[in-house]
């Protein structure tokens, strides 16, 4: 004799698919479980480790044998296929006619080593030798020009005056200085004429 299914009802299917649901759930939860350790790694990679690291780095760029400038930073990290290094730290002297005239320093930088053009960034500063100042959050230096620019607020102080504003294009000697939007001055010697004057 032979025994034939006998049909499903509507609730056994349903709990049928309860079960087989309940069973891919477990299944589930057993793979997420596991899942924590596989994540993990490409967060690790994400924040990649340097090819090159090297410490008290420096960086001299010559003409005919002198010194234009020379950068130094307190870390240098090369990453596999980027053609700039990430400077910890940096402070650069510029030269003319091998006679020092300005440091740049900035918390942070990157620098081209087949262009030698460099971008620093965070609290950046340039002084001259006599007395010139500029602070700024990000500035770039063009090697091939020999300028410095950028597109962020500047201020800029000589001798008590102050000139503010947004965009930059300068020597490194600050000898040329050409600030682009939203110019303001403060001129110490023009309130000092007028005091002197009453």
């Amino acid at each position: 004799m032979k025994l034939l299914p006998r049909p499903s009802s509507p609730a056994t299917r349903a709990i049928h698919l309860v079960l087989v649901g309940l069973l891919f759930a477990g299944l589930g939860g057993c793979n997420d479980a596991d899942d924590p350790a596989p994540t993990s790694t490409p967060t690790a990679k994400t924040g990649k480790n340097p090819e090159q690291q090297f410490f008290d780095y420096r960086l001299i760029e010559t003409e005919k044998g002198v010194r234009l400038w020379v950068l130094q930073s307190d870390k240098m990290m090369k990453y596999a296929g980027e053609r700039d290094v990430q400077l910890v730290t940096l402070h650069m002297d510029f030269f003319k006619g091998g006679e020092h005239f300005s440091v740049l320093t900035a918390d942070s930088g990157r620098a081209n080593l087949n262009t030698k053009d460099i971008h620093a960034w965070g609290n950046v500063i340039v002084i001259t030798d006599d007395g010139r100042k500029l602070e700024t959050e990000e500035l770039f230096f063009n090697n091939q020009t020999q300028l410095i620019h950028n597109d962020v607020f500047n201020r800029f102080t000589r001798d008590g005056d102050v000139l503010t504003g947004i965009g930059l294009e300068a020597t490194p000697d600050l000898e040329y200085i050409e600030i682009k939007q939203n110019v303001e001055a403060q001129v110490e010697d023009e309130e000092n004429a007028e005091s002197g004057d009453r």
